[in-house]
């Protein structure tokens, strides 16, 4: 068995850890804070258009979608934990299946998205997926990704959080693999903390700029451009066809 499929049989125990139904709900709401700041803007118009989620864990984002009033839905993950959890959280378009079997069924999709799936690939997989991805995809169609950033402070508390990551990438490194893929108007993106307790959103607030300010003295002093890096744990990719 690849190592990857042995701990996706138990993803939902070994990695999400939720403790009951109701602390999945919870978690749910939670993410769907953080859509709303960083994915929302880059919705397709048409919500009667297709959105393949692959790699749909749980469905978080689904049920999002399901929300904001799309419904030509599909999410796949590989982990049968994942997608029953999914199925008991409300959703009936969700399904175990591998990313590349999925994508092979699929064309003319409007929005395709990876949330926090890239980074499980070899970088050959990777290559392959994006590029079947883009074909799948219809003119204008949009691909939306998020993956951990190991330029953030902690960066590898998620990066290297999960055995079954195969890539560790910045914002650099997403630049150069889309620069090699038949994507349009490719953007990096921070994705920036949202919700916590006071104290953590008195921190972003107050000292928020500081740390910024650390961050460019830094870059000035070690001679690497601003723009060459993110600072957030996460960022979002969004490439157009």
């Amino acid at each position: 068995m690849d190592h990857r499929q042995h701990f996706y049989n138990q993803y939902t125990t070994a990695q999400s850890r939720f403790a009951s139904i109701d602390d999945a709900r919870q978690r749910v709401v939670a993410e769907h804070h953080g859509l709303n700041t960083s994915v929302r803007r880059h919705l397709p118009e048409n919500r009667g258009g297709r959105v393949l989620d692959l790699g749909c864990g749980y469905g978080a984002f689904l049920l999002w979608m399901r929300q904001m009033g799309y419904h030509n839905l599909r999410g796949i993950d590989l982990s049968q934990e994942q997608v029953d959890l999914a199925r008991a959280l409300g959703l009936d378009c969700v399904e175990v299946e591998d990313l590349f079997s999925a994508l092979a069924q699929e064309q003319q999709v409007e929005m395709v998205t990876m949330f926090d799936v890239i980074e499980h690939l070899t970088r050959a997989e990777a290559i392959s997926a994006l590029t079947t991805i883009a074909h799948v995809l219809a003119p204008g169609g949009t691909l939306v990704l998020r993956t951990p950033n190991v330029d953030a402070p902690l960066g590898t508390v998620l990066s290297y959080g999960d055995l079954t990551h195969e890539m560790h990438l910045n914002k650099t490194s997403v630049l150069e693999l889309f620069a090699t893929l038949p994507f349009t108007e490719i953007l990096v993106l921070p994705v920036p903390s949202v919700g916590g307790n006071l104290l953590a959103r008195f921190i972003r607030t107050v000292l928020g700029p500081l740390t910024t300010l650390g961050r460019r003295l830094q870059h000035i002093e070690q001679g690497v451009s601003w723009n060459a890096s993110l600072s957030t744990p996460n960022m979002l990719i969004v490439a157009r066809r």
